[in-house]
């Protein structure tokens, strides 16, 4: 398979990642000329692509394009990606290139947005101007949906209307391809080969603001009990009684065919869950990453109480961050945590409300295909249907589709794939070739 690009093609991705598109906690505190500025970029650096098919601006940034097909009765897909990065500031002094310099060395291009996902974008028009080039017209319609506001604000001002428009418009997807799963190496302990993950479904979410009341007063005259104290308790109890293990289909899949590479005792307990399911259970859940693909998990990340070192807090307030499972509600999280608290006064607020996705089938012409044509390009890697332990766009399209799935087609390190979001995210030229050849193929077989 070709792994080699143009030179002008890098130059593309490296100029995309020179524009400091940036997620802000604030959304109105957003500087939407950097935005302005890269959507300018897109229609200067493809120019067939934007003489071709149809554009529309959805809420101002969040872009849509559709690629007319000869066979318009036939169902359309979907490629999705987002183009707002996170913020780089805090790290910026410690990158090896400066993270929006898009700088192309040591085979590399380098910078915030060349993994996350700024990248995709790019390889999707890449691949649909080369295809232009070359005479191609697709069978059916291909849409391609971008997102403005998924790192911070989940897609509310981007994703969320996008698939309002569509759902309103009354369209259908027969297949949907967003961010998600990578092909990695080293993903699962004691599994050698590369892994391709392809996401069928991912974890909800909640943040839960946890408050417990108190009577206050001076320190040197503290209650047996004060709202700090007890909420320090709270969380203990939390970190001490987690919500169930559970081995979802999905999990249960991708495990079983990773299997064939494991320790003999963990792989006959996964070929024999029916007996040694709670072997399983307790074997996973030794690893925080395999843990947490079978349960929801609970991770205290905030605290505040009294302003002043002498002063008993009132109220003491905690927050806890949940992945939810399939199968858990945030409704179900919070009578856990209720239950748990047993008589201390407690108030527990969710604070966002994002269920547990519906979860897709691997099986079917889209899913297959991505199946195939990963498997072509990666002929190493062990694929498998995979639980997304993020947040995607994608989920805001459930009404659009049955059949969602979450791939990014590049393999990377843990090494490599704990650079998101972090100092020295990086792509390889290498990798990034192959990723635009994949979107090629994918493209040509619709």
């Amino acid at each position: 398979m070709t792994r080699t690009i143009s030179d002008d093609a890098v130059r593309r991705l490296s100029g995309a990642i020179q524009i400091p598109t940036l997620s802000m906690l604030n959304y109105a505190d957003t500087d939407f000329s950097a935005f302005d500025t890269f959507l300018q970029f897109l229609q200067d650096a493809f120019p067939l692509l934007h003489a071709t098919l149809e554009r529309e601006q959805v809420n101002t940034y969040g872009l849509v394009y559709i690629w007319r097909g000869t066979r318009p009765e036939r169902e359309p897909i979907l490629l999705m990606a987002h183009y707002d990065v996170v913020p780089a500031e805090d790290l910026a002094g410690e990158w090896k290139y400066p993270p929006f310099s898009g700088t192309v060395a040591e085979g590399r291009v380098w910078g915030r947005g060349t993994l996350d996902i700024k990248s995709q974008l790019i390889a999707h028009m890449e691949a649909v101007e080369t295809l232009i080039r070359a005479g191609f017209t697709p069978e059916r319609d291909i849409y391609f949906a971008y997102g403005h506001d998924e790192e911070i604000s989940s897609g509310t001002n981007g994703a969320t209307i996008i698939a309002a428009l569509f759902k309103q418009r009354g369209l259908r997807f027969a297949g949907i391809l967003d961010e998600g799963g990578l092909v990695v190496t080293g993903a699962i302990k004691g599994v050698r080969s590369p892994v391709a993950l392809i996401g069928v479904s991912e974890k909800g979410h909640c943040n839960y603001e946890i408050t417990v009341r108190g009577s206050g007063g001076h320190s040197s005259m503290p209650p047996k009990k004060t709202a700090l104290g007890q909420a320090a308790e709270l969380v203990t109890r939390i970190e001490r009684h987690p919500l169930p293990a559970r081995l979802t289909p999905t999990v249960l899949t991708m495990l079983q065919r990773v299997s064939v590479e494991m320790g003999g005792l963990t792989r006959f307990a996964l070929q024999n869950t029916w007996l040694l399911g709670g072997l399983v259970k307790s074997l996973l859940a030794n690893s925080a990453e395999t843990n947490a693909m079978l349960r929801t998990t609970c991770a205290p990340t905030m605290a505040r109480a009294s302003d002043a070192e002498n002063v008993l807090p009132q109220t003491a307030t905690v927050n806890i961050n949940v992945r939810l499972l399939a199968g858990d509600t945030i409704d179900s999280v919070a009578a856990h945590f209720r239950k748990l608290a047993g008589d201390m006064p407690v108030e527990i607020r969710p604070l966002s409300r994002t269920e547990a996705s519906p979860v897709s089938p691997s099986s079917g012409e889209f899913y297959e295909q991505i199946e195939k044509l990963t498997q072509k390009w990666f002929p190493d890697a062990i694929v498998v249907p995979y639980l997304v332990m993020g947040g995607t766009d994608s989920r805001k399209y459930a009404d659009s589709s049955d059949h969602i799935y979450r791939f990014t087609p590049i393999q990377v390190t843990n090494e490599e794939k704990n650079a998101i979001h972090n100092r020295d995210e990086s792509i390889s030229i290498e990798n990034y070739a192959g990723m635009v050849h994949f979107f090629e193929a994918l493209l040509e077989s619709f």
